[in-house]
């Protein structure tokens, strides 16, 4: 990607027949640097905060993936607050209302790491507002995924494969004996095991049979035993009556089922440019069949010395809503509508996966109008204009004092200002320390040359 301030790298990531050695998936050890915990934080919650740096600086990675784990009291104070806002759009149908407090979740909750692995889920399953069309029942299966985004791989496809939301998700709200809709077959094959559409034959009729006999009204589900097929069916290789309470069951225990998985979350939390090969992969996919722990099987990624590893740093590039994230918690800005409008308009509805694969490519975003886009938006967070929180620089400022230079390359650059704009940045400190009258505009100088930079399009 180029921009008008220059290139971002390709890297270098494995690939078929260029693994790194299996040993890559070792624990480190080692207690982490604030370049390692701003690394983790990129990956898990959008970008660190300057306490978080503070906090995890020197432990291991393990005791932080522990503690990112672990649900504060704090969380249920928060709980009790901003769960009566989301009743509230609920209640009177406020989708964008909704958003809001999604993209408040994902900024200032004390658990971000189950916030983010939400917004992973929904990738996912592809579960998106406009196709669920009840934003109650979206809601709630919502919260399921959230209760049970690092829990048992099983439960947690039992809770969103059984939910009225998914079939209506999926357009198969009605499933007759002699005419089960194969919508919801080919959808499970597609989201839960990377099926394409060679692939299905007759795999995708036989798992609409199992979901023969459950209709959609209201939005609610109701099971007519009369129109369910109680005969044998071929489910993944394995034969029997089953029917949809069973087939998460069978998804969990597939081995292509926790292929694809450990491929989506390689693809969240290391790079999704380059996948790697199988045999590369193996310790993450057999962690996952064997233990059927999610949590588990991500402590394996997060706590590896290929996480960790030069290879694997600033290899994502973000979405709008990765973007927007990074910069309100690096700088504690306040979620507001006018912000949900904008990552709209660029072409990243935060409840609407664009089609059942996800969000498209964080590449796509990144042509030229796109960046542009960003730009923008980034002027418009660092202005003192109420419909976009009132500014990040006032309150860094009173933060950070003198610091602010050092405080914003950590958070933004790792405190390694790019080459492509090191003049620009050093005229930029001189006069914040030169001027303290122009402090304010200076500082918001300051973070926008950071922001547009291409190093801050990646995590």
């Amino acid at each position: 990607m180029t921009s008008h301030q220059g290139k971002l790298a390709d890297r270098t990531v494995p690939v078929a027949g260029d693994s790194p050695s299996a040993a890559a998936w070792q624990a480190c050890v080692a207690p982490m640097s604030g370049l390692d915990v701003a690394h983790l934080f990129r990956r898990v919650a959008g970008n660190p905060k300057w306490e978080e740096l503070r906090a995890f600086s020197g432990q291991t990675p393990d005791t932080a993936f522990q503690e990112l784990m672990a649900a504060p009291q704090s969380y249920a104070e928060f709980e009790a607050e901003l769960r009566p806002l989301e009743e509230a759009a609920i209640r009177s149908n406020a989708l964008d209302a909704y958003r809001t407090w999604f993209l408040r979740r994902l900024i200032v909750s004390p658990c971000p790491f189950r916030e983010w692995m939400t917004v992973f889920w929904l990738e996912y399953f592809g579960l998106g507002i406009q196709r669920v069309g009840e934003l109650s029942l979206f809601d709630d299966v919502v919260r399921s995924i959230r209760r049970l985004a690092l829990e048992d791989f099983r439960e947690l496809l039992t809770a969103v494969l059984l939910h009225p939301a998914y079939l209506l998700n999926v357009r198969a709200s009605a499933n007759y004996r002699f005419n089960p809709s194969e919508r919801v077959g080919a959808a499970i094959l597609r989201t839960c095991l990377g099926y394409r559409e060679p692939d299905f034959s007759s795999q995708a009729g036989e798992l609409a049979r199992a979901f023969s006999g459950r209709f959609i009204n209201r939005g609610r589900l109701r099971i007519s035993e009369f129109e369910r097929d109680t005969g044998e069916k071929t489910v993944l290789g394995h034969r029997g009556a089953y029917d949809a309470e069973e087939i998460p069951g069978l998804i969990a225990a597939d081995a292509r089922a926790a292929s694809w998985t450990a491929r989506r979350l390689y693809r969240w939390f290391c790079c999704e440019s380059r996948i790697p090969s199988e045999e590369f992969l193996t310790p993450v996919i057999d962690r996952l069949k064997q233990t059927g722990s999610i949590a588990e099987t991500v402590r394996l990624i997060l706590t590896s010395q290929w996480f960790f590893s030069a290879d694997i740093r600033r290899t994502k590039l973000r979405r709008p809503m990765d973007f927007t994230a990074a910069l309100l918690r690096a700088f504690r800005g306040r979620v507001t509508l006018s912000m949900i409008n904008e990552l709209t308009l660029m072409g990243q509805d935060i409840l609407q996966p664009t089609t059942l694969d996800g969000w498209p490519d964080a590449g796509n975003y990144l042509s030229p109008l796109a960046l542009i886009q960003r730009m923008n938006l980034a002027a418009k967070l660092l202005r003192a204009d109420e419909n976009f929180g009132g500014g990040l620089t006032r309150g860094a400022i009173e933060a950070w004092k003198d610091d602010l230079p050092i405080a914003c390359s950590v958070l933004m650059a790792d405190g390694e200002i790019p080459a492509e704009i090191r003049d620009q940045w050093d005229d930029l400190c001189g006069r914040y320390a030169a001027a303290p009258g122009e402090r304010e505009r200076i500082a918001a100088s300051m973070i926008y040359v950071l922001a547009v930079s291409p190093k801050f399009q990646t995590a």
